[in-house]
């Protein structure tokens, strides 16, 4: 029995000490949470643990580390009045019932940590030993000119999918990285109509799918309707086509500047000096 006894001591410490070691070694992977910046008061089983004098911006995958770390007043009362968990469960609650424009749902890149923030809720830093690569963690960046393989374009795409309502999308923000994102009802959007111009796949891979619907040439009125584009007004000279989606040369108007003015309106012309 003493044989045992020591032989599974030492296993289990051998077993230990090899899960240590691998917990550095194994890259982590963040699920979607959701992040915000809240601030009142405070209340922990009950006790009202004082008021959030300056806003927390925090995101409920690391409310565990932040309550037991932080040295705010209101969340210290907590740990001692409630505990840990109770003062997660506060702080969860606060979060989730924030009004939308202080709250987003943010997908981090594996290896980081959100670092969140006003101007930026989805912020983030990468782990030690791990550089920020364009919206990833990596050991080392890509050289200049490498793309990230459609693979993995593909499987951060479709995580981030999961984090819009249903009949939404994960578009692509013109203008912005490859990893910059928002939820967009493409079966109304004007500027992401039937689909993303820039999806959180394509951003990367360069597959683009929808319509702008702002850009088609001559239109003066048009809309997004279930996900098609539905052009109601053209400029003036121009008409609808038969599709309904276009706008075509009108030969049967006299074009007159003056007179399409007045029919249209001056701001669908330019200024003359």
């Amino acid at each position: 029995m003493r044989f045992t006894l020591v032989s599974l001591t030492i296993v289990t410490l051998a077993t230990l000490s090899r899960a240590a070691v691998l917990q550095g070694l194994v890259p982590r992977t963040n699920p979607s949470t959701v992040c915000a910046c809240v601030s009142g008061s405070l209340t922990v089983a009950g006790v009202n643990c004082g008021t959030l004098e300056t806003e927390l911006c925090t995101c409920i995958s690391v409310l565990t580390e932040v309550c037991t770390s932080s040295t705010r007043t209101p969340l210290t009362i907590g740990r001692q009045v409630g505990g840990v968990g109770p003062t997660v469960s506060a702080l969860t609650d606060k979060i989730n019932t924030c009004d939308s424009g202080s709250k987003k749902t943010c997908t981090h890149p594996d290896n980081s940590v959100p670092s969140c923030s006003r101007s930026n809720l989805c912020g983030y830093t990468c782990d030690d030993g791990y550089k920020d690569c364009n919206g990833s963690c990596q050991r080392s960046c890509p050289s200049s000119g490498t793309l990230v393989t459609k693979r993995d374009a593909e499987y951060w795409g479709h995580r981030v999918q999961k984090s819009c309502k249903v009949g939404w999308s994960a578009c692509g923000i013109s203008g912005g990285g490859p990893r910059d994102w928002e939820c967009v009802d493409t079966r109304r959007d004007l500027e992401s109509c039937g689909g993303c111009p820039t999806g959180t796949v394509s951003a990367l891979t360069g597959d683009s799918t929808g319509a702008d619907c702002t850009v088609i040439p001559n239109v003066a009125d048009v809309s997004c309707v279930a996900g098609g584009c539905a052009v109601h007004k053209c400029l003036p000279g121009y008409k609808v086509d038969a599709s309904g989606k276009a706008c075509v040369e009108d030969t049967s108007v006299f074009r007159n500047t003056l007179h399409a003015a007045a029919a249209y309106g001056l701001e669908h012309i330019p200024f003359q000096k």
